[in-house]
């Protein structure tokens, strides 16, 4: 049977993905998907006997899709098991992490809570920004890609869980991200300093938020 998987990502990463899956395994037919309907329509034509791997890719993908799949999809985001959930590099500026990384795990309904099965971790600079971080976990993001991709180009079974690893249990959501990005009136120099390395370009004054 020949193996077929969907890649669900943007438009940039596609070609050099599909590409090193098809150097991997020549014989594994390899679909691109950027939104939930292009997603959907490939499932549709391959009756749910693919394998979804979501790779830096924004949307979510519901129940409903996932219950018709044959084969153990996998997402890969930034951000380590500690960080679960929205702009995982933003808090983890916030905190002051020390290490950060790229997770891959099973896709499941609920989000960032299937089994895990590769991790990446490397050092945070002191003091960096937000897009610092996210380009430095785009680069191992890529190493990670290697590793699920070869392992599903060579077969349809399930990665080994990684029983080591598991997802913290705060996860944070957007409205908490944006909750982050707003400056409070009394805020010192140095939390303003802070939160505009967390937040970037997100960032809005206590003023301005609360005109908006």
């Amino acid at each position: 049977m020949q193996r077929r998987i969907i890649i669900l990502t943007a438009r940039r990463e596609a070609p050099l993905l599909q590409q090193f899956l098809v150097e991997r395994n020549p014989f594994v037919t390899v679909a691109i998907a950027h939104n939930l309907s292009s997603l959907t329509a490939a499932v549709d034509r391959y009756d749910g006997n693919v394998r979804i791997i979501s790779f830096l890719a924004g949307t979510i993908v519901p129940a409903s899709l996932l219950s018709r799949l044959r084969i153990t999809p996998y997402n890969i985001h930034p951000g380590s098991p500690e960080y679960p959930g929205s702009h995982p590099e933003s808090f983890a500026i916030l905190e002051g992490a020390e290490t950060f990384g790229v997770t891959a795990h099973e896709m499941t309904a609920r989000v960032d809570a299937g089994p895990i099965v590769a991790v990446c971790r490397f050092p945070a600079p002191p003091n960096c920004e937000r897009m610092e971080l996210a380009d430095l976990a785009y680069a191992h993001a890529v190493n990670v890609f290697s590793l699920v991709g070869a392992f599903c180009a060579d077969t349809d079974a399930s990665m080994p869980h990684m029983e080591e690893e598991y997802w913290a249990s705060r996860k944070r959501t957007n409205k908490q991200f944006q909750t982050l990005c707003q400056i409070p009136a009394n805020a010192s120099s140095d939390e303003a300093a802070l939160l505009w390395r967390a937040c970037g370009d997100d960032l809005t004054s206590y003023a301005a938020a609360a005109q908006a």
